[in-house]
């Protein structure tokens, strides 16, 4: 159960950090909200590349925010989060990685494509292997 609980807060204080950073951007910097997902230089977009960019990014950014505190606040009771935990995975292993090929294949550094490749497999697979061992210890019945 204790490493559920800490893979909980740990990728949640992640999520939040992120989250709230880029929402923060997306809400009172737009231009480099906009070049971060990108991967474009500060104010080489065009303004209906920027508003495109903010509309599309903001749910994935706020989703982050959602799931981290869901986290954090579970975190408390390991026990109840079968369902988040597995939707924890899903997001970087079904929808984040396949952004980061679509992006590698789209002009993103190679580096900076790789390093967040990376940071989804490690997310994922890590809470995979903590989700089967809390529910071989029964610390993550179904709920």
């Amino acid at each position: 159960m204790k490493p559920l609980k800490w893979w909980l807060r740990v990728v949640g204080a992640l999520y939040l950090f992120e989250g709230l950073g880029l929402s923060a951007a997306a809400l009172f910097d737009p231009d480099q909200f906009a070049a971060i997902w990108a991967s474009a230089p500060v104010g080489s977009l065009d303004d209906v590349a920027v508003r495109g960019i903010r509309i599309a990014g903001l749910p994935g950014v706020l989703g982050w925010v959602l799931l981290g505190a869901l986290m954090w606040i579970f975190s408390r009771s390991p026990e109840r989060t079968r369902v988040l935990t597995i939707t924890v995975i899903a997001w970087e292993l079904l929808v984040w990685l396949p952004v980061d090929i679509v992006a590698s294949l789209n002009g993103f550094e190679v580096a900076r494509s790789a390093s967040l490749f990376a940071i989804h497999v490690v997310i994922g697979v890590s809470g995979i292997l903590v989700l089967r061992r809390a529910t071989l210890s029964g610390a993550a019945a179904p709920t």
